[in-house]
């Protein structure tokens, strides 16, 4: 007998989500299924996004009186997801984007302030709710419960801004379901350029190439006697910036890297003009950590990684 070939499609695949709501009634357990539970999930229009089933193996190492390749324990299955998100606004001042839930997971809060804006601020204390992730491809529903993410940002000149997220949960089952059919509501992203891009470094605009930003969380599935959940144990955000060279006299990072004082500068990224299509980065303090020579175009450019000593912050208005 022949199993039966599908010709499932790579690019069909589909991305849902709730979060842990604590106001839901009746009240919900923290890391169990949201959406059973009757929690509406959004649809997330992502890019690239894989599914793996991560699998811990233990070794018995029993005597047999054979040689030969030994069964092995399979234990430890969760399940991580990475994906990307084009960054981009709700479409309306102070209304939150559809993937605001996914950047919660990576441990930021969000205050929302009608009609003006969203914003979100990194936190250590704990406070950042988890999610219920369906992952829907070849046919199949892929349960992915207490999700916790890391989240990293890349704004390059001439190309679209986009989250990346490296997703990690528990493995809440696999089972044959038909994909629902997709209700995307994200607005579409504007290049990065002059036109809709502006960066400053210390209260002073300069040409941006390339920004990024890693919040590093470190994000671990733990298996226990009486426990198994997913959590963040750590946040060290850092990330590169490129530039064009400016005038020595206007700004020379090798004299700040060789400083004895430890040098915070605050830096801001604002993307978009249009209102509701706003996304800003910044952070009250950067530490520069060392400088490098690049080239764009022929153009000398500084290469500066840096670490957040401050909180990361982004702000949708």
């Amino acid at each position: 007998m022949s199993a039966k070939y599908q010709k499932y499609k790579v690019k069909r695949l589909l991305l849902t989500m709730a979060v842990f709501n604590a106001a839901a009634n009746p009240a919900l357990v923290i890391g169990e299924d949201y959406i059973a539970a009757g929690e509406t999930p959004k649809h997330i229009q992502t890019k690239n996004a894989e599914l793996s089933l991560e699998i811990e193996t233990l070794d018995r190492e029993l005597d047999d009186a054979t040689l030969g390749y030994k069964p092995q324990m399979l234990v430890g299955q969760h399940f991580t997801i990475s994906t990307e998100v084009e960054i981009a606004g709700s479409g309306t001042a102070g209304t939150a984007p559809v993937y605001n839930d996914l950047i919660k997971i990576g441990a930021f809060s969000e205050t929302v302030n009608p009609g003006t804006d969203v914003q979100y601020e990194q936190l250590d204390d704990d406070s950042w709710p988890d999610a219920t992730i369906y992952f829907y491809h070849a046919g199949r529903n892929h349960k992915v419960l207490g999700a916790q993410a890391n989240v990293s940002v890349a704004v390059a000149n001439g190309a679209l801004p986009t989250y990346t997220l490296t997703i990690t949960g528990t493995y809440g089952g696999v089972l044959k379901e038909a994909m629902p059919t997709p209700s995307f509501n994200q607005l579409k992203p504007v290049k990065v350029g002059n036109q809709y891009t502006t960066f400053t470094l210390d209260g002073s605009e300069y040409a941006l190439i390339n920004y990024s930003s890693d919040q590093n969380n470190e994000v671990n599935y733990t298996d226990l006697p009486g426990y198994e959940g997913v959590s963040i144990d750590d946040i060290a955000p850092e990330g590169e910036i490129e530039i064009l060279v400016p005038d020595h006299g206007d700004f020379d990072p090798f004299a700040i890297v060789n400083s004895e004082a430890e040098v915070f500068l605050p830096f801001s990224l604002q993307h978009g003009t249009t209102a509701g299509n706003i996304v800003t980065f910044s952070n009250p303090e950067l530490q520069i950590l060392g400088v490098g020579y690049g080239e764009f175009e022929g153009k000398r450019t500084f290469v500066m990684p840096y670490g957040a000593i401050g909180k990361n912050k982004i702000t949708v208005s």
